[in-house]
């Protein structure tokens, strides 16, 4: 079986380094002293150097003389000269009994492996070794590479492309700013494999000294290489399944979009049924979104996949590439929404001529927001004709940047009816001065080159998505359009659908919805949406499922 070999000692001796130092970022290890192995001991190895070395947090009680380690939920207690063990609540017995030289705990590893399921090995001449299979304790290693300040070390653990797009002086940065924004990080609070088709994931969940959360997603490829890193600026909870959701009228599969560098993963639901079935590719809005679209307590593309298999409507959704290759994505040059979105939805309907259960003179379309804006450049881009529909939900019908102008003018016009400290009135106020800024160069087309003051992201895909009108391109098209607009929504104004319904008025082919209630995510709310409700458990109005569906059948 394939090994990854970490730090080396010399024969005879054990290096008592602390590889990870929970309290602080340090720009370097700190060396200890070195421990002389006795014949008494050489089946013993140091605890704290190898529990920190897979991630885990050590405190000594020196009144007890025990030493707890932490991973998670996770835990070990040992105490100096006993040969039990406390391995998460239950008492288990030792080969040897603890021991405490030159004031560092020697412990059998058996018992370090068994307390944190770790594949591990150690040799008094090569040290310690994790198996490349146990990506848990792999991505713990990393992360106190990173704390340490070793980051040289990280990039030969990398697939080729992450190595090209995480320099060691861009992790250097990350770090940085992840410690200015969230703190130190003291506790790792909890660790998750989630896989998928396409990556092996470890989500490690850490405590900062400001008892903040900070979650991080290290993505492995299928050679056990780091191949991503996600990091989730806001996190999402508290999702609730609709009443509409019938597991028995529905199954679902994991698929594989793509090929190559950044194929994706992605869920197909299916309606219970031989089929062939007509199908739906939910694309994403802004930002770095995963296959459901979860935000807050909401999961949009997860309701609109269940709700519409009940009406034998089969439905595909899938991550975003920005959210399943962060930083991969960010080292393409000139990275616009062609790359971001369009070439992928497209992916998405090429894999779906290929499934046996799907009618492949039906495949349709679903951008919500700025992939709502995007279905024009989509059908655009599909030369072949496979896309038979496509609806456009809470997509606005004028440019983007103008849109994110007025969000911000309205949330200082909230900020000021509901009295908020001048501070905060303030920064939001320079925040629309410096948009401002940058939108004067967004906006020139004379403009093709990056200011030296511009602040507001990827300049190059500003420039490419900027002046954009999704209807002065759609009115030269002919496939079926569904366009609906939620009337309580506080990021698209509910006159956006009358700036499509003006520039699709000569087309006969489109059909118009508007939903006095609906927010944003599509959830109705009584009160004026605020985003705050974001954060309650909602799901999608099965009224515009019931339009969708009913829409697709008549098409």
């Amino acid at each position: 079986m394939k090994q990854v070999k970490w730090k080396k000692v010399a024969a005879g001796t054990v290096l008592a380094i602390s590889l990870c130092l929970p309290v602080n970022v340090m720009a370097a290890p700190v060396p200890v002293a070195s421990v002389t192995v006795e014949a008494a001991i050489a089946d013993l190895v140091p605890l704290r150097a190898v529990a920190e070395s897979i991630g885990a947090q050590v405190s000594w009680n020196q009144e007890t003389y025990q030493a707890e380690v932490r991973r998670g939920t996770q835990s070990l207690t040992v105490t100096i000269g006993e040969q039990k063990a406390i391995v998460n609540g239950a008492e288990v017995h030792m080969d040897k009994a603890a021991e405490l030289v030159n004031e560092t705990t020697m412990v059998p590893l058996d018992v370090i492996s068994q307390a944190f399921q770790a594949e591990l090995e150690w040799n008094d001449e090569t040290g310690l070794t994790i198996d490349s299979n146990d990506l848990i304790s792999i991505s713990g290693y990393l992360m106190s590479l990173v704390q340490n300040g070793q980051i040289s070390e990280i990039p030969s653990y990398m697939s080729a492309p992450l190595q090209k797009a995480m320099q060691p002086e861009l992790i250097a940065a990350i770090n940085a700013q992840l410690t200015a924004m969230y703190g130190t990080i003291e506790q790792l609070a909890g660790v998750q494999r989630e896989d998928n088709a396409v990556h092996n994931n470890v989500k490690l969940t850490y405590m900062t000294d400001r008892q903040l959360p900070l979650e991080i997603t290290l993505r492995f490829d299928q050679n056990q290489k780091l191949d991503d890193v996600y990091i989730p600026y806001l996190s999402a909870g508290g999702y609730e399944k609709p009443d509409y959701d019938d597991s028995s009228a529905y199954t679902e599969k994991e698929v594989v979009i793509g090929e190559g560098q950044f194929k994706l993963p992605g869920t197909l639901t299916l309606p219970a049924g031989e089929g062939p079935f007509p199908v739906v590719v939910l694309v994403h809005g802004s930002g770095q979104n995963d296959r459901d679209e979860a935000v807050g307590a909401y999961k949009p593309f997860r309701d609109i996949a269940v709700g519409l298999a009940a009406q034998d409507v089969a439905v595909l959704r899938y991550e975003k590439r920005t959210r399943e290759y962060p930083y991969q994505s960010m080292s393409i040059p000139n990275f616009t929404v062609k790359e971001e979105t369009v070439d992928d939805a497209l992916e998405a309907v090429k894999y779906l001529l290929k499934e046996d259960k799907i009618d492949s003179e039906r495949i349709y379309l679903a951008g919500h927001s700025q992939g709502a804006m995007l279905v024009p450049r989509m059908i655009e881009a599909d030369e072949e004709g496979h896309i038979a529909g496509a609806a456009v939900i809470s997509g606005p019908s004028t440019p983007l940047e103008d849109i994110l102008l007025w969000q911000f003018e309205n949330q200082l016009d909230n900020a000021k009816k509901a009295q908020a400290p001048a501070e905060q009135i303030a920064q939001l106020e320079q925040q629309i001065a410096l948009f401002k800024e940058d939108l004067k160069a967004i906006k020139d087309p004379a403009v093709q080159t990056q200011p030296d003051n511009f602040s507001f992201g990827n300049f190059a895909w500003w420039k490419d998505f900027s002046n954009y009108y999704g209807g002065e391109i759609a009115k030269e098209q002919s496939v079926p359009l569904i366009i609906m607009q939620g009337e309580n929504d506080i990021q698209v104004p509910a006159k956006e659908l009358d700036g499509w319904k003006e520039a699709l008025t000569a087309r006969s082919d489109v059909t118009y919805k508007l939903y006095p209630k609906m927010n944003h995510f599509l959830i109705e709310v009584d009160q004026p949406s605020t985003g705050m409700e974001y954060s309650v458990p909602g799901n999608v109005s099965k009224q515009l499922i019931d339009d969708l569906a009913e829409w697709i059948k008549n098409n």
